[in-house]
């Protein structure tokens, strides 16, 4: 059966803000509430989230009530960086190079030339015997998907190699950060220890043998908050179109504006009329499973900046929740929010404030 996709396309009044392009970047939208440590990487079922390897990191949460809680878990007692979430890494072994990494895909790729400011938040677990000296942020323009659990063939643009494996800061939540010059064309994270046992110091930590017995041969570190974001962007208009489509004239990669996407007031509940429109997307990629989907949420100027960002997000992954229910695979959806950090229009008025208030989708070929 045919249909008219209901959409459209935006390049309309486009203003670049900073804004951090990471999904998810608190570890606090999941698939499913963890429970314990993961044994395998499909476990590790965060939005936006994925192991680019065969090794298995594992998500915490204060949703859990089994050993994957926030603060205490398996691997020791921390709160979140920020918000309630945060995800875990083996990043050394003492007899092997066994590696644990997380990789997430940007929202857009990096534009060549421009500056961004790379960051996360790292904490050796509390139950870890050993601390290490090296933990890093690499990034790449195809996404990584090795069948082992080594290290990736990968240098690291953010590395922190310190001088010695144990310092003032260690067992705190510590910075990594740094600016960084795009080659153009990056589009994942990769997060953790890309060096092997003989370039990365290792000290064994005194009374913390035994604490838990998956821990005592290795180093392991949770990992919060992770950012990129574009630096000093100065606003840019471009002329407006706006043009209604059908399924057939759909491109990839352009980015098309839900017209009939509504939320319960102040809320992320999806309203009974956005139903019929969303059912068309999931039909949609149904019919092209050679397609993923990108969803992106946005915001009016009312409220502050962190609860527009919040909300968005929210609203995003709400949409994502329904394409899930109506049968689509989690691992071609990936969703953001961007608060009102991307207006289509700056104009103090109610029309402005509806047209801000979006949901934008972008298809995007599979790897």
């Amino acid at each position: 059966m045919r249909f008219t996709l209901c959409v459209f396309l935006c390049v309309t009044n486009v203003y670049l803000f900073s804004q951090n392009l990471v999904p998810n970047p608190g570890f606090e939208e999941y698939v499913k509430c963890p429970g314990g440590f993961m044994l395998n990487r499909k476990e590790f079922a965060i939005h936006g989230w994925e192991s680019p390897t065969s090794g298995t990191p594992d998500h915490f949460h204060s949703c859990s009530t089994g050993e994957a809680d926030v603060p205490v878990n398996w691997a020791g007692n921390s709160n979140a960086h920020g918000g309630k979430g945060y995800a875990g890494i083996y990043v050394w072994t003492v007899s092997s190079v066994y590696r644990e990494y997380l990789q997430c895909e940007l929202a857009e790729p990096l534009i060549a030339g421009e500056k961004y400011t790379l960051e996360f938040y790292y904490k050796l677990a509390n139950n870890a015997v050993y601390a290490v000296n090296r933990i890093g942020m690499a990034l790449s323009e195809t996404r990584i998907n090795k069948t082992t659990d080594g290290i990736p063939d990968l240098t690291p643009v953010l590395s922190i190699q310190k001088d010695t494996a144990v310092d003032v800061a260690t067992g705190t939540w510590e910075q990594a950060r740094m600016e960084y010059v795009a080659q153009g064309g990056e589009r994942f994270v990769i997060i953790g220890n890309f060096f092997n046992n003989q370039q990365t110091k290792a000290t064994r930590l005194p009374f913390r043998y035994g604490m838990n017995p998956m821990l005592n041969d290795k180093s392991y570190y949770y990992i919060d908050d992770v950012s990129v974001q574009r630096a000093g962007a100065e606003p840019k208009q471009d002329p407006t179109l706006v043009t209604q489509l059908k399924p057939d004239a759909m491109e990839v990669n352009h980015v098309y504006t839900l017209k009939d996407i509504k939320f319960e007031f102040d809320s992320y509940v999806l309203h009974p009329s956005s139903n019929d429109e969303l059912a068309k997307v999931v039909d949609y990629l149904k019919v092209h499973p050679e397609l993923n989907i990108r969803i992106s949420g946005h915001t009016d100027f009312a409220g502050s900046d962190d609860y527009n960002l919040t909300l968005s997000r929210n609203r995003a992954k709400s949409v994502a929740d329904f394409l899930i229910m109506r049968g689509v695979d989690e691992h071609r959806i990936v969703s953001y929010g961007f608060g009102k950090s991307r207006p289509l229009s700056t104009a103090k008025t109610e029309e402005a404030a509806k047209l801000n208030r979006r949901v934008e989708i972008k298809l995007v070929p599979k790897d």
